[in-house]
């Protein structure tokens, strides 16, 4: 699957976090990425709905339930998960420093 993203020609490795409103879980993932130094240059917090419904990107990236993790790599979706299970501050300290520039 190939979608326009803000970053598409660059060749870097853009990281989203979808989220949505009064997601409990999401919140969770939100609050474990914040506590991460530097995880603003790292990952983007992106609404996975406008107006209570999915918003195209979202729908382009394959989110069908939040909070969802996508790695986009050249205009190709690259990993995927769901779930806060795993979001902790660890998996996003690590994350963050894999990714950094």
């Amino acid at each position: 699957m190939r979608f326009t993203s803000t970053s598409h020609l660059t060749k870097m490795t853009e990281i989203h976090l979808f989220v949505q409103e009064g997601c409990r879980p999401c919140m969770y993932a939100e609050t474990q990425l914040k506590k991460v130094e530097g995880w603003e240059n790292v990952v983007t917090i992106t609404n996975a709905k406008e107006n209570g419904e999915w918003s195209q990107f979202a729908k382009d990236c394959g989110v069908e339930a939040t909070p969802t993790l996508i790695a986009i790599t050249d205009g190709e979706a690259v990993a995927k998960m769901t779930g806060s299970q795993d979001m902790t501050s660890e998996f996003w300290q690590a994350t963050v420093n894999k990714h950094k520039s």
